[in-house]
């Protein structure tokens, strides 16, 4: 009795650990990775300034700061995706699309990214602290930021202002897959919010 069982047990741990590596196997998936995207082209009769902007540091909470793309289920409840992450870090495409959207907008190549080095001359820092970013429960997009436009030589503060983008474009790809949606209407969400910064610049008599 003994003997046949000391034959079975091993036997059927082979066979578990053999089923178990084949689930694994079959539930791989491949992670999708994803980009913002900054406004195709420069709006017609925008006009070019001398102006040298400077873009960052731009903040995220820290439950947005992660590869996983967020979404909102409730007031008090998130959604993660393991399979639909940022293709990098979310805070350097931020910044990086908005900077884009900033040179097209105000006609210039005079832009750099925080930290820029100590010899480039800014002469305005665009400073943004996001508080929200990602999908809600009503499929809508928003982005809900402070952003402030200061003289980094001296520190003065020229404008200080709090504002919310709701994109309710979102609409699944061809696809199927409802995140490429998503992050093209985040995008949008980006480019309002750079439309009003370049317009908050140029009020100040960027020439």
């Amino acid at each position: 009795m003994n003997a046949t069982l000391h034959r079975r047990f091993p036997l059927a741990a082979s066979m578990l650990t053999l089923s178990l590596a084949l689930g694994a196997c079959g539930s791989d998936k491949p992670t999708r990775l994803y980009v913002l995207s900054s406004m195709a082209e420069s709006p017609a009769g925008t006009a070019t300034t001398n102006a040298a902007i400077g873009v960052g540091p731009v903040t995220l909470p820290k439950y947005l700061d992660r590869p996983q793309i967020v979404t909102r289920i409730s007031d008090n409840s998130l959604a993660q995706s393991d399979l639909d992450q940022w293709g990098g870090d979310l805070g350097d495409n931020i910044t990086r699309v908005i900077a884009s959207n900033l040179s097209r907008l105000l006609g210039t190549e005079r832009v750099s990214l925080y930290p820029w080095k100590d010899q480039a001359p800014v002469t305005y820092q665009v400073s943004i602290d996001i508080t929200k970013f990602e999908k809600e429960p009503d499929g809508s997009t928003v982005l809900s930021a402070f952003w402030s436009i200061a003289n980094p030589v001296d520190g003065t503060v020229k404008i200080m202002q709090q504002s919310t983008y709701r994109d309710t474009g979102v609409a699944a790809a061809a696809g199927g897959n409802p995140y490429d949606g998503v992050v093209a209407a985040m995008s949008r969400d980006l480019e309002a919010m750079s439309k009003d910064i370049a317009k908050a610049i140029s009020a100040q008599g960027a020439s």
